[in-house]
């Protein structure tokens, strides 16, 4: 594996907005095509790969597509009183991640694991 700090990286261009709202992006630098499909419902489909060892990045409105990075989160299970980061800071929730906590602790009220474990489903 070609360590990413060796990898070039190519800036892809928007090429066109279909009607359907899939984008269609192009690098000039190596060829690669491709087109996107945007979340919620995000697809990519590559119509040339051009450099598969190149880091190609893109970006709409806001949103930018690029290679995955590793990054160490705090410990947001942490067993104070309150929730700490590494600077021992409180973390705040985004309304949008508390809104995906609401939504998976309602969701697991709801089922009835007992019938599973007990192999009756």
């Amino acid at each position: 594996m070609i360590e990413q700090s060796r990898q070039e990286h190519h800036q892809m261009e928007l090429v066109v907005t279909h009607p359907s709202g899939v984008d269609e992006l192009f690098c000039p630098t190596c060829g690669r095509r491709i087109l996107l499909q945007w979340p919620p419902d995000y697809k990519k489909t590559v119509l040339d790969p051009g450099d598969v060892n190149a880091i190609h990045s893109a970006g709409k409105g806001g949103l930018e597509m690029s290679a995955p990075q590793l990054v160490q989160k705090p410990d947001i299970f942490a067993q104070d009183a309150g929730v700490r980061g590494a600077n021992d800071d409180t973390i705040q929730l985004s309304a949008q991640d508390e809104y995906r906590l609401v939504q998976w602790e309602q969701w697991l009220n709801q089922m009835d694991f007992d019938k599973y474990w007990s192999g009756s489903v």
